[in-house]
């Protein structure tokens, strides 16, 4: 098999602790080189995870001829930004959640992979757990008959100190950083886009970004109940409410080793799955196959759109069309 050569822009914590992990363990994959602004704290990740190359400055990173597909686990400022400077440079684009701030960013995104013909993709990893496959399915099959409401929270209790969640110049606030898997669940689920937003936020004195937002999506079929924050106990729960029956996730964005959902009153358990790992040997085999990934970059756009619109709505204090 061969093997895509992968770069990584960053080398933060999370980067170290969860994604390169995966990466490292991933069938198809390779980490050939990794880029930090910090050139030693690069060669230390780079010698960590067996890299071939380790550079000072991202911009060295995408003029190697050598790296295939790009993996950017920056601040969710920097996003968009260094995905269309890869894309630019000819690299196969895997960019952490949330690709944009707004849908004008993710549309340059969107806008530079065609120019160039390559393929990138917002790396939602909760997507590729079979827990959340399993319960698709059973919707296809009927299980629960039509969608009509979807219910999905991120929450979790951070400190008040420095934090790059809580940076408004970084993208900060719950919205970007957790609220956008309750809006991607929710659009998974009905199959569909919301046609308007409702939202509420809490806006932190201190450090200017929102402390928690709630709010509905209203799909043509039903409606989305969502909420995000940073000073809620842990919640990361989704229900999926049918005509007929119901489907809950426990534990939906970072499922335990040993998950499991509940249809209808049935539990149906799942085998250890690290679903970074999942997501990268997928985008590693559509850059080898080079075929579109199960979530291509207009999936992303509409993603940005969404939130564009719950932002706005909580702004205005009044419903938005999406």
């Amino acid at each position: 098999m061969t093997r895509v050569n992968w770069g990584v822009l960053g080398c933060s914590g999370f980067a170290r602790s969860v994604a390169l992990p995966a990466l490292s363990a991933a069938r198809g994959a390779r980490i050939h080189a990794i880029a930090s602004r910090d050139l030693e704290r690069a060669r230390e990740t780079a010698d960590l995870f067996r890299a071939r190359r380790a550079y000072g400055a991202y911009e060295d990173l995408l003029a190697d001829a050598a790296v295939d597909a790009v993996y950017i686990p920056l601040p969710n400022s920097l996003h968009a930004h260094w995905a269309v400077r890869a894309i630019d440079a000819g690299k196969h684009v895997l960019c952490e959640k949330p690709l944009a701030a707004t849908r004008g960013e993710a549309a340059r995104v969107a806008d530079a992979a065609a120019r160039r013909g390559v393929q990138a993709m917002e790396a939602f990893m909760w997507r590729f757990h079979p827990q959340h496959d399993f319960a698709v399915q059973r919707i296809r099959e009927g299980a629960i008959g039509v969608v009509r409401l979807v219910r999905a929270a991120f929450t979790f209790v951070i400190a008040r100190e420095p934090n790059i969640r809580l940076n408004s110049a970084l993208g900060g606030g719950s919205l970007l950083d957790v609220g956008c898997y309750p809006v991607s669940a929710a659009r998974l689920y009905f199959g569909a886009e919301p046609v308007r937003a409702y939202a509420r936020s809490r806006i932190d004195a201190e450090y200017g970004v929102d402390m928690a937002t709630a709010g509905v999506l209203e799909f043509e079929q039903g409606e989305a109940l969502i909420d995000c924050g940073f000073d809620l106990p842990y919640r990361a729960d989704l229900e999926i409410c049918g005509e007929r029956g119901v489907i809950q996730v426990p534990a939906a964005w970072l499922p335990p080793e040993q998950a499991h959902i509940v249809v209808n009153g049935e539990t149906q358990a799942f085998g250890v799955c690290n679903q970074y790992v999942q997501e990268f040997e997928h985008f590693s085999r559509c850059v080898r196959n080079e075929e579109p990934p199960r979530f291509g970059i207009e999936d992303a756009v509409q993603q940005a759109r969404v939130i564009e619109a719950v932002r706005r709505s909580a702004e205005m204090l009044a419903p938005v069309n999406v």
